[in-house]
């Protein structure tokens, strides 16, 4: 593989919607300022007109950490984090922020994980974006033109038997949140004791209403309520921008 250019990290600070001031670092002239604004800023895992909000006590399990942020939001919000992100730059980041943010935090409150989370374990190439920009679009899914490396991955039902007092899930993890979905049932999140989701499901790795709409069908026979916008059920494909939506999961 070839070698990938590193961006210089710079120290920024950020009013954190409903906490204060944190301090993060970031890479300039990338999309972590984006995530920074969507995820501590604009709060999108959050929504008040359903009063899905992230709580006090919460124990929530993090699947694509990037460089922290919604792990920074849970600690901000007095929940516990376990937080998986395979990419180490990521990774090491994510490290740095929650260290300079929360140096306090115990193990029982914040666990960061190097690795990758999908429906089996094993090791899997990780296809990075091109680019100095992107830097939370790497993808399982093979793209053509990008780089890869291999990283470990461990199976969401390992992950849950592990970590058992996990009752919140969140995924951003381009794509791989469909095989995942569609791997658990509803007798897996009653097992485990699921009260709380909240994913980005991806249309880019496979555009199917019908295929969406199972999914939900599926999630509705465990949680009392489940709620998205843009897709329109009647259509066959999502052909729309972004290829992607919200979906929130709750009792």
């Amino acid at each position: 593989m070839k070698s990938r250019s590193k961006s210089k990290n710079k120290k920024t600070k950020v009013n954190v919607k409903n906490y204060g001031e944190m301090s993060l670092f970031i890479r300039p002239n990338t999309t972590d300022i984006k995530v920074i604004k969507e995820v501590l800023q604009t709060c999108v895992y959050e929504k008040k007109s359903i009063d899905f909000f992230i709580e006090k006590g919460e124990n929530w399990l993090d699947l694509g950490g990037n460089i922290g942020t919604f792990s920074l939001l849970c600690l901000a919000r007095n929940a516990n984090v376990i937080s998986y992100e395979p990419e180490k730059e990521n990774f090491n980041l994510m490290e740095k922020n929650i260290e300079t943010n929360f140096p306090d935090a115990s193990s029982r409150q914040v666990k960061l994980i190097n690795q990758a989370v999908g429906t089996k374990s094993g090791n899997i190439e990780l296809y990075l974006c091109k680019g100095d920009y992107n830097k939370y679009r790497h993808t399982i899914y093979p793209k053509r033109g990008r780089e890869s490396v291999s990283v470990k991955m461990q199976s969401i039902k390992s992950v849950l038997n592990k970590y058992s007092k996990i009752d919140c899930i969140k995924m951003d993890i381009e794509g791989a949140e469909i095989d995942i979905l569609e791997f658990l049932k509803p007798s897996d999140y009653k097992k485990f004791g699921i009260k709380k989701m909240v994913f980005e499901y991806s249309f880019d790795i496979d555009n199917s209403i019908p295929r969406f709409m199972k999914i939900m069908k599926s999630l509705k026979k465990y949680f009392n309520n489940v709620h998205w916008t843009k897709v329109k059920e009647n259509e066959l494909t999502y052909d729309y921008f972004p290829a992607a939506t919200l979906v929130f999961c709750y009792m």
